[in-house]
Order: C-alpha cells, then structure tokens, then sequence
C-alpha cells in the first residue's frame, strides 16, 4: 500500500466498494475534480466545514443571544451577538472568493439540534410576555410535543416517500396552531407596536389616512425614552412608523378576525414555505423551520413585530430569482424596499443576483411595484408621511437597554451613542461593497444582505428582539440557498 493510499485509509477503500453510500460517493466525485492530489482529496472530505456551517451557528448563537435577554441588553448576549456577526461575515467572504461544496450533514445536524433547542424552550419557559400562562398548558404544549416528534423524522434515514414530504407540512401545521394559540392566550399586548398596527388597520377600513391619524400613548412616565417629543400632540402620538405596505398586510387579520397578528402569522408560514422550497433540500427544510421554531419566534409574534413581512417578500424574492422567474422576482423586490426603511439592504444584494441581461427589466418591476405601493399614501398626506416613515426613524432616542455595541459603550461609560447610528449604516454599505461583484450568484447575495444587516445592528441606535430575529431569518436563507446551488 502506498503513503497516500494509508493516509486516505478507508475512505478511499469504501469508495472503491460498490457499498459505498451515494451521497458519500457524489461528495467524493466533487471533491476529486476540485482537488486532483489524493491527500487534498482526503483532507476535504474530512473537513465536513464551510459557509453553511458556519452561518448556522452564527444563527444558533444569535436564537440563543435572544433567548437569554429577549432582544434586550445583556453582556452575554451581545458577547453572542458579536460572535455572530463575525461567523456571518467570514461566510460572505468565503463565499464571494468562492468556497467549494461542501456536505451538508453539518449544517443540517446544528439546524435539527437548534430546532429541538428552540422547541424544548417553549416548555421550559414562558414563550411570551404578556400571555395568559394557563391558556398554554394544553393545547399549545401538546402541539410543542408534536413537534419535537415530528422533528425526529428528520434523523431516520429510511423513511417512507410519503412521511418525508409530509413531515416538513405537518411541522408547519403545527407551527399554525400554536401560533394561533399564542394570539389567543395574550390577546391585548402592552406594546405600542400592536396597538399603531390595529390602530392604522381601523382607520383605513374606515377610509381614513393611517399617517394622518393619532395613536394612544401607553408608556406615561416613560415616554422621554420611547419617542422624540416632536411627534406627540396632546399626549397622542401623531406619526405612524411603518411603510404602507405593513397596513395592506395587516387589513386581513384584522378585518377577518379582528388582530393583525393573524396576518404576521401568515407571514411567517409564507417565509418557511418559500426558503424551504427555494433551497429543495433537506438543509433547506431545517433552515426554514429554524426560522419557525427557533426560541423566540413566537414572543416576535405576540409583540406583532413587522419583520415577517420583510422575510417573507425577501424568501419571495429568493425562490423566484432560484427558478429563474426573473420578472416575478422584480416583483418580490419591489415588496422588500417597500416593506421596511433598512430595506437597501436587503435589495441591492438582490439587484446584484438578478441575471445581467435582464437586471434592468426587473429593477424596472421592482422600481414599478414599489411606486404603487408608496406614492397613493404619500400623496394621501405627504406631510404625514414623512413625519411617520422618515422623521420619525430619525427622531427616535437611543436606548441603551438594546441588543447593542452602543448599549454595551453606554453602560460601561454612560452616555448617549445615539450618533454611532451613521456608523452603523457605513458598516453596512461596506460589508456589501466587500461581498459583492458585477456578477453575483444569489447565494452570495443572500449572505452578503445577512452579514451586513449584522453589521448594521451591531451600531444601530435601538436594534431588539425583532431585528435581530430577521437577521436570524436571513443567515438561515444562505443555508437554505448554499445546498441548491451545490446541487
């Protein structure tokens, strides 16, 4: 036997047996053609590492950062947060130098471990915070089980057709219920958040200007720290923070069953479905319900936090950029720019994965589709517009009780670093000037908008739960991504 043969040992020596597994085989085929010396060969198969693994346990660490402190400051937490952000960089970069393929049980394994994580802490703590604790030791917790068995499924290797394509549709089910549950058992949130989004869907039911309307002030003695007193008159708020197209997702739950959380939910199932079919792959299966069942998912939808509407067009915006519906995918993106401020973001990576023929035409849908959405409320009342959707982001105080690097500065000398803001929004636009190139491929795209949504959050005046929520959304969409274009 040769050095190299007793280097490689038995890997080489399955692959020669007709034994062998066809997964392990179609591995070993790619990596001879990467890697023409045998001992490299050896060495990449061995190393069972790279960008997916690595942008799933930056999404591990940040679920778990957010369970610990719910999205608020915590020293622990932001440790976490930074170790994230750092994995979810390294993994842009690789990628946009060009990383090989890569197997993908170790992603997969710390997704399904994750997930498990996420629904063993709906039974060891409280899910939300202002839910009736009695109303989810049924039902909800039954459901929780439910889960936890479903997940299983995911480690049997034999498994019937039918049970494999139906686990991941059962999991969702039961996301529903519980979801449902959740609404049900805290159905009057103390949070401004769920009283703007049901105020706004009242007034325009009734053909009234949600930007031109004044929303109740819940926080009294604590309002210096929640608003700018630039936007209150007679102790009512008067600014509504979010873009319209919030309100025209909202209006369903809210007229059909009376909370607009019933819309968000909606929303995140519409996430979990896209990526997992964008990705077609088991990997992609586990990310998307990570997005589901990680820890805090279902405080996100107590608090009825916007962000899965903007997962939800971007996962949109994915699938149809993976199926080459280019047109449909300009639509998708309109949908991002118009569904959150921090948008650029999200949609320069994916101006940047469109096809170069026919990049312009689908800007032009996406600039088209975005128009639609934003210039009838902005000629409604302009002025009201731009003190709700602009002005009041710039307004808005810091708060050193976030999920931040600021926070963390204020709290060992105290301070107001509400002007790291800008430094933040550079962070961004330089992560993105790093990750990306002329000729994009979507699974660069997807991880350069996750690495500098991180980058943004890190320095960002009041980033909570939410934020960082989505950023787990969108590093959970790289895996998804990663295994179909090795495919």
């Amino acid at each position: 036997m040769s050095k190299r043969s007793r280097v490689c040992g038995s890997s080489t020596s399955r692959n020669r047996g007709e034994s062998a597994p066809a997964q392990e085989a179609h591995e070993m085929g790619i990596t001879r053609r990467l890697y023409p010396d045998p001992l490299l060969q050896c060495a990449a198969v061995k190393f069972a590492g790279g960008p997916a693994v690595l942008c799933a346990l930056a999404a591990a660490a940040l679920a778990l950062a957010l369970q610990i402190s719910s999205g608020m400051y915590d020293e622990r937490s932001v440790a976490l947060a930074v170790l994230g952000a750092g994995l979810s960089l390294v993994a842009a970069l690789w990628l946009r130098r060009g990383a090989a393929p890569e197997p993908a049980f170790a992603a997969q394994a710390i997704l399904g471990a994750a997930c498990a994580f996420g629904v063993a802490c709906q039974f060891l703590g409280n899910p939300t915070f202002y839910a009736d604790q009695r109303a989810l030791q049924g039902g909800f917790r039954w459901f929780a089980l439910a889960a936890l068995v479903l997940l299983s499924a995911y480690l049997c290797v034999h498994l019937r057709a039918s049970l494999v394509k139906m686990r991941f549709v059962l999991l969702l089910a039961c996301f529903a219920v519980m979801g449902i549950a959740i609404i049900r058992a805290s159905p009057r949130p103390w949070v401004d958040v769920w009283i703007l989004q049901q105020g706004a869907s009242e007034a325009l039911r009734h053909g009234i200007d949600p930007y031109s309307a004044s929303y109740p002030n819940i926080y009294g003695n604590l309002t210096g720290k929640m608003y700018a007193a630039e936007l209150l008159q007679n102790g009512r708020l008067a600014a509504y923070p979010y873009p319209p197209l919030t309100i025209l997702t909202d209006l369903p739950g809210y007229v059909l069953l009376g909370d607009i959380r019933y819309s968000l939910l909606a929303l995140m199932l519409l996430s979990a479905w896209a990526l997992a079919r964008a990705g077609a792959s088991v990997a992609a299966e586990l990310a998307a319900l990570f997005v589901l069942y990680q820890p805090r998912t279902f405080f996100v939808l107590e608090q009825a936090w916007t962000e899965p509407l903007v997962l939800a067009c971007f996962a949109l915006a994915v699938l149809a950029i993976a199926r080459g519906r280019i047109l449909w995918a300009g639509a998708a993106i309109g949908l991002v720019a118009a569904s959150k401020q921090g948008s650029p973001y999200l949609v320069v990576p994916l101006a940047f994965a469109l096809p170069a023929e026919r990049r312009w035409k689908s800007i032009g849908v996406a600039a088209a589709v975005a128009l639609a959405v934003l210039v009838p409320f902005a000629a409604w009342d302009f002025r009201g517009f731009i003190r709700g959707v602009i002005r009041m982001q710039l307004l808005q105080p810091f708060r050193d009780d976030s999920l931040s690097l600021p926070a963390l500065f204020a709290h060992l000398h105290p301070g107001n670093y509400g002007s790291l803001v800008y430094l933040s929004l550079g962070l961004g636009a330089i992560v993105l000037v790093l990750c990306l190139r002329p000729r994009t491929t979507l699974l660069q795209a997807v991880a350069a908008a996750a690495a500098a949504w991180f980058a943004v959050l890190l320095f960002y005046k009041q980033p909570f739960c939410n934020y960082y929520w989505l950023c787990v959304g969108l590093l959970c969409a790289t895996v998804a991504v990663r295994f179909r274009e090795a495919a």
